[in-house]
């Protein structure tokens, strides 16, 4: 075991035996609501972090800004909202996120009607916004990812997918299924003779199919149909992903396949996976991830298994320490302060 190793068990050991209690709050407990005329409101909500990085013969700097976001929604009449977020990037502000959403269809607890075909609700809605591909854009938020990094296969097929476009999404008695149209991220990478390859990708359509079977555990599918605009290569992806929720243990894991397909030459493809583990110790938590990410489907894989604690203080105060072993790569310690507001 390396001494890395032994850090993180010895950390965890002290973590299990310094439990204390208290929650983090959640994203509407942390709002500040405004009433605009009779019918509109204004809800107020941001987070920003700040991290400490150290990893032997690394050229980026040791301390950082990592986000900084400012989101905005208003109820502008009982069935459309619209939100807004402006997120710091490379040291300037620019929009994240807009969005205006109608919700088309809603049956209440109350309500007479039965769901049709299961279905409680609808909503139709555009703008910009993180695209709906798998489990990880549910955590693209600093405030809402529990370990300091990004699983590899996010990193290296979609990285954080955000852009223009429109979706319809469902709720369910049986779990929640979305549909999008949106531009196409574009992609670099190598092809397996070793030569780069560089997309320019115009449009993109697929969505995601959630089924509960329980209220704890929901499993689901992605799929991506990502389209050239020069017409050289077609690229697809391909996702699974399995959430559960049992008390203080939280489990969840994602697959994605990325193919692509050139005009000339042979197909090829990407893919990897992340599995994490999380239990909750009153105001603190105990969280591991191994990733493992196959680039050109060739045997030397990345590889990497993060550890990490955290501690949630006065409401929306979050404070982690992770630590990486990677394969192939220096491993690295990561201290970050998460403040949402």
């Amino acid at each position: 075991m390396t001494n890395l190793s032994l850090l993180v068990v010895a950390l965890l050991f002290t973590l299990v035996n310094a439990a204390s209690a208290q929650n983090t709050a959640s994203t509407e407990d942390r709002a500040t609501s405004i009433t605009i005329g009779e019918t509109a409101t204004l809800e107020i909500v941001g987070f920003g972090d700040f991290t400490a990085r150290y990893q032997e013969q690394n050229d980026d700097d040791a301390f950082s800004l990592n986000q900084v976001e400012l989101d905005v929604e208003s109820a502008i009449s009982e069935n459309i909202t619209v939100a807004l977020a402006v997120a710091y990037d490379d040291g300037a502000f620019s929009t994240g996120a807009f969005t205006v959403d109608w919700a088309a269809w809603e049956i209440g607890e109350k309500d007479n009607s039965s769901p049709f075909l299961g279905v409680t609700g609808v909503t139709i809605g555009g703008g910009q916004y993180d695209v709906p591909f798998g489990i990880d854009y549910l955590v693209y938020p600093s405030i809402d990812r529990k370990l300091v990094s990004t699983p590899l296969v996010i990193d290296n097929t979609h990285n954080e997918w955000n852009d223009y476009g429109g979706y319809i999404s469902a709720d369910a008695v049986w779990g929640n299924a979305v549909f999008f149209l949106a531009n196409g991220f574009d992609f670099e990478g190598q092809n397996p003779d070793g030569e780069d390859v560089i997309t320019d990708n115009e449009w993109a359509i697929g969505g995601r199919l959630g089924i509960s079977l329980i209220s704890e555990i929901e499993i689901g599918v992605s799929l991506a149909d990502i389209n050239c605009r020069t017409k050289s290569h077609d690229m697809q992806m391909a996702g699974a992903d399995l959430q559960m929720h049992i008390s203080r243990f939280e489990l969840k894991g994602e697959y994605i396949l990325h193919n692509f397909t050139p005009q000339r030459g042979s197909q090829y493809a990407n893919d990897g996976y992340y599995i994490q583990g999380l239990y909750r110790i009153a105001d603190w938590y105990l969280v591991g991830r191994y990733d493992e990410f196959r680039p050109n489907q060739e045997s030397r894989d990345i590889v990497r298994f993060s550890g990490g604690i955290g501690k949630s203080f006065s409401e929306a105060v979050e404070l982690r320490l992770e630590l990486q072993e990677n394969k192939y790569a220096r491993n690295a310690a990561v201290l970050q302060v998460a403040v949402g507001f």
